[in-house]
């Protein structure tokens, strides 16, 4: 029988079962709700092929091992992106040549996030916006291939661990293709967040369906998360926010993520793009407005930096790599793993926990003074003006 990736180095990208020609292989969710690759013994014939394209056992190319460093934003897109619109640039320039876009999208039907594709500009909407659940590959590593060999452009946009499965189950580089791996912190399991959700509407006294969930602001970098009902809107703070809360002490991660062998540079993507934390704060001053929010963008391949030189309509300027590793921590390390890891991930899972027992137990809440002080600024409408004030002292401190 074919031994694949164990269940604590297995990210769950699927490789294995797209390659399966006999379905011998189903991604089945394990008991924190994260998907492990089942074998179906009757219907394996031994072909190692799953083996072969499992990027634990068979390691992929990486790219350059100091990649260029940018800063961008999509003049159409900046206003309805959580950071600058860097995806949304690229998609349009794929989508421009007839080809297709590849990425994930929240179906608040079942409350699951999965990977599809869109050849329109409408189609991409949906695939804007962070969203910090683990989404499911399904067949779209397959429609990939076929789009590729059918001779479109493809653009495909994952955690790097999706762009490795890709790039392993592909075998070959296609030079019709441009992948994009997002900096990511870790990935928690959409069954951690269905409970999540189902206990925060208890909390909130509201027996309507939860029909979406904003992990950050869509129009530039802000306070988020909040929450919608039918019949409106609701910004969420402290035991309200344990999710978001959970996520930022690294206590919800799949359990490969705090081994992660993509964390690193050089990196696995095309490009890698993210949100460019403390630019201007060291070094070179960046004359331009933050507050909507600015990409960072690293080209990691020759066929990357072409990509991103293409970019029509969008603001584009280079800047030190230097800079964008000092805040954006996940660029080259893994999330630390909460020493209680095993026992929050079963209370959020556990029905009978609601999320006031879970923080009294855990004390998962953020207490610090920068933590308070964004609270409150948000909750006072004073958050880009607090932000302006803290970027103000971080460059006068840096420079001092």
């Amino acid at each position: 029988m074919p031994q694949l990736a164990t269940k604590a180095a297995c990210t769950g990208c699927s490789a294995c079962a797209s390659v399966c020609n006999h379905n011998a292989i189903q991604m089945k969710e394990d008991e924190e709700g994260f998907l492990q690759p089942i074998i179906n013994n009757s219907k394996c014939i031994e072909c190692h092929l799953c083996e072969k394209v499992c990027p634990d056992l068979s390691p992929v190319k990486f790219g350059k091992d100091k990649p260029s460093s940018f800063a961008m934003w999509s003049l159409l897109d900046r206003n309805v992106s959580s950071s600058g619109g860097a995806f949304s640039a690229f998609a349009r320039d794929i989508l421009s040549q007839d080809g297709i876009v590849f990425g994930a999208i929240m179906d608040w039907g079942d409350i699951k996030l999965r990977h599809t594709f869109t050849d329109n500009i409408e189609g991409l909407a949906p695939m804007r916006g962070s969203k910090y659940i683990q989404s499911e590959i399904g067949d779209s590593f397959i429609k990939v291939k076929n789009s590729l060999t059918a001779g479109r452009k493809v653009l495909f946009v994952g955690t790097p661990c999706q762009v490795a499965g890709l790039k392993s189950y592909l075998k070959k580089d296609y030079g019709n293709l441009l992948t994009l791996d997002l900096v990511c912190h870790g990935v928690p399991s959409g069954e951690i967040f269905t409970s999540y959700l189902n206990k925060l509407a208890k909390k909130l006294g509201n027996n309507k369906r939860i029909n979406k969930y904003e992990f950050r602001k869509t129009n530039g970098w802000g306070f988020a998360p909040s929450v919608c009902f039918a019949e409106k809107s609701q910004q969420l703070y402290g035991v309200n926010a344990l999710y978001m809360e959970a996520f930022n002490a690294g206590a919800i991660f799949r359990e490969s993520c705090y081994k992660c062998k993509y964390a690193k540079i050089p990196r696995v993507g095309d490009c890698t793009i993210a949100d460019f934390w403390g630019i201007g704060r060291y070094g070179t001053p960046f004359n331009h407005g933050t507050k909507q929010g600015v990409s960072l963008v690293l080209t990691n391949t020759e066929k990357g930096l072409t990509a991103l030189k293409n970019l029509k309509e969008s603001f584009i300027e280079e800047r030190q790599l230097e800079e964008a590793l000092i805040e954006n921590h996940n660029l080259k390390n893994v999330s630390k793993q909460h020493n209680r890891r095993d026992e929050i991930v079963a209370a959020f899972l556990n029905q009978d926990m609601s999320l006031d027992d879970i923080n009294k137990k855990y004390n998962l809440c953020d207490r610090s003074i920068k933590a308070v002080a964004k609270n409150l600024a948000s909750r006072m409408g004073l958050f880009d003006l607090a932000k302006s004030v803290y970027d103000f002292y971080k460059i006068h401190q840096h420079n001092s």
